[in-house]
């Protein structure tokens, strides 16, 4: 039976043989047809390895360095005796942890805005992210406001990108919205001073590059699909008081989405949202003229 070659390897096919990926995540297999004469193996310097072992002889590690420019590994000068001897690598694993890839293309297109140009950037989770999909014509209408959202998102990814993806597009004035997919611990546990120290590093970078802040409140949530175990009501109550005597005490506008738009059981109104967190078109319409009314004020 023949190998399979994978079609989807983003590394350019080497002269010696090809690579495919291993069944492992995390692994690639260099399969080594033509053995180099000095032992020196060049592979793609796209390549990230950690590590790397002829399957031949899976106890001895293969030493892999930059030489001249080149990603090389330095093999046996003599082939094992198999038909087809096999170099398997361990990739460094690599991830877009914040997602500052998500708006990169975006930004750059994103032109400097022009002098009199009072552009506000809203940088938020999905409720944020989701406000183009369920009712894009808020944006539509106001073509200063720029949409930063990224669904899923905590306060810690939003401030590793809160230089790119806000500062940088030099607004006059930042909505700053966080700290729900933190209590749902999405990247794991989290107590509650850390994700409002995350959001008041926010405003502190904010501030210091002369971008005024809006600071919202977390909108109210009695569950979270996707974490049932937790419960948030209480926690978002608590987390919405340090922001709000945050805002308080440093002179900059706190935005009370909650207290519109929560119900008796300290949850989203059913009216307002399309499952227990993310707003519905209602809950924008809720939601935009009191963020438009607090830009209008921050500006003066």
């Amino acid at each position: 039976m023949g190998i399979g070659f994978s079609q989807t390897i983003p590394f350019e096919k080497p002269n010696w043989g090809a690579y495919t990926q291993d069944g492992e995540d995390g692994f690639l297999l260099a399969h080594i047809f033509i053995w180099p004469e000095d032992g020196k193996l060049v592979l793609d310097r796209a390549i990230k390895p950690r590590e790397a072992r002829l399957l031949s002889d899976p106890d001895k590690k293969i030493k892999i360095r930059l030489v001249d420019g080149k990603l090389t590994a330095f093999l046996p000068k003599k082939a094992p005796l198999e038909q087809v001897s096999v170099l398997k690598i361990q990739l460094t694993l690599t991830e877009d942890w914040a997602n500052l890839e998500r708006y990169s293309q975006a930004n750059a297109e994103l032109k400097a805005p022009i002098k009199k140009e009072n552009r506000v950037v809203f940088i938020g989770n999905s409720i944020t992210d989701n406000w183009d999909r369920d009712h894009v014509v808020f944006f539509q209408d106001n073509p200063n406001y720029v949409n930063r959202g990224i669904s899923g998102q905590t306060s810690a990814q939003m401030l590793l990108r809160f230089r790119p993806d806000v500062i940088e597009l030099k607004p006059k004035v930042v909505v700053i919205s966080a700290g729900t997919n933190d209590i749902a611990g999405n990247r794991g546990y989290i107590e509650l001073d850390r994700i409002a120290g995350n959001i008041f590093s926010m405003v502190e970078l904010a501030k210091a590059n002369n971008i005024k802040v809006i600071l919202a409140s977390v909108l109210p949530a009695s569950s979270y699909s996707w974490s049932p175990s937790i419960e948030p009501a209480d926690k978002i109550i608590e987390l919405n008081t340090l922001l709000k005597a945050y805002a308080k005490r440093n002179k900059i506008i706190y935005l009370d989405y909650y207290t519109a738009m929560v119900n008796n059981e300290k949850g989203l109104k059913q009216e307002l949202g399309r499952d227990t967190v993310h707003p519905n078109v209602d809950g924008y319409l809720i939601m935009e003229p009191m963020v438009k009314a607090a830009i209008s004020k921050a500006l003066k």
